[in-house]
């Protein structure tokens, strides 16, 4: 083959490859990422089942609980795999203490439809905020916010646009593209993909909040080491809590809501009953 004809071939041959890459890496962003139950159980008792609008018209399930006088509303947002009702009853432990906890469904989990990614879970974060207090039929009450994992995608972009008196971020990514990478043995997934890439540290960078990061020691799926470096590079006023013994989802069972009890107390001024 002439040196022309190999040049042609060569040519051909990159760009079938980086179709294919495109056209997996696709493939991976819009379904190989999300895997939310699609059953929805019956909402425990004292907590109310609502819906709100979003933007583009969908409705979108969530679970409230009422504060206590003079407490703040936790806004929650849960992690891939979980459904909201189970990750709502994780924080009964903060309900008890008379925080008020706000929970929205994703979509494409349990009863509520629509397409799961980070673009619509974003739009709809935006939604639930500023309909939450005629959700809630209360008047405006004192806002924290907690990222649970995949959740911690989710609040940082809502806390970067949105004011909170107080955020908390367990088992928080630094960049979720990065545990793909980890998890796909090095495939550079951070320089090829353009969505679901959750850079939270972006957005953590632009909250001006009291920021509490609470990472495992022993976390596996999220090492700990980027949990330092995320709480390294965003800004004061922060504080970092590395729960030894601590694994990816079991810090409630550790010391999670004691700490969040403190911080919030150290970082919340008590409003008026």
């Amino acid at each position: 083959m002439s040196m022309p004809n190999l040049a042609i071939a060569a040519l051909i041959a990159a760009a079938a490859l980086a179709a294919l890459m495109f056209a997996g890496v696709w493939a991976f962003q819009a379904y190989g990422i999300y895997q939310f139950p699609r059953s929805s159980p019956p909402a425990a008792d004292g907590v109310r089942a609502v819906q709100f609008r979003s933007s583009d018209g969908q409705m979108i399930g969530a679970r409230l609980a009422l504060p206590q006088p003079g407490k703040p509303v936790i806004m929650s947002f849960y992690g891939n795999g979980a459904g909201v009702d189970a990750s709502f009853e994780r924080l009964s432990a903060l309900r008890d203490r008379g925080f008020g906890i706000a929970m929205m469904e994703y979509r494409g989990s349990g009863a509520t439809g629509g397409k799961s990614s980070e673009m619509n879970f974003a739009r709809d974060a935006l939604a639930f905020y500023d309909q939450l207090d005629d959700l809630m039929g209360l008047p405006a009450t004192a806002r924290v916010l907690h990222g649970f994992s995949l959740g911690a995608g989710v609040g940082s972009r809502l806390a970067a646009a949105r004011p909170f008196e107080a955020v908390v971020f367990e088992a928080a990514p630094y960049r979720a593209c990065l545990y793909y990478q980890d998890a796909y043995k090095g495939f550079p997934f951070c320089q090829v993909m353009w969505a679901e890439r959750y850079d939270n540290v972006d957005h953590i960078r632009a909250i001006s909040a009291p920021k509490l990061i609470v990472h495992g020691a022993l976390d596996q799926a999220l090492p700990v080491a980027r949990a330092r470096q995320l709480f390294a590079e965003v800004p004061g006023p922060k504080e970092y809590l590395e729960i030894e013994g601590g694994h990816h989802a079991d810090l409630t069972q550790l010391g999670l809501t004691e700490a969040m009890d403190a911080f919030i107390s150290r970082s919340v001024a008590p409003s008026s009953p």
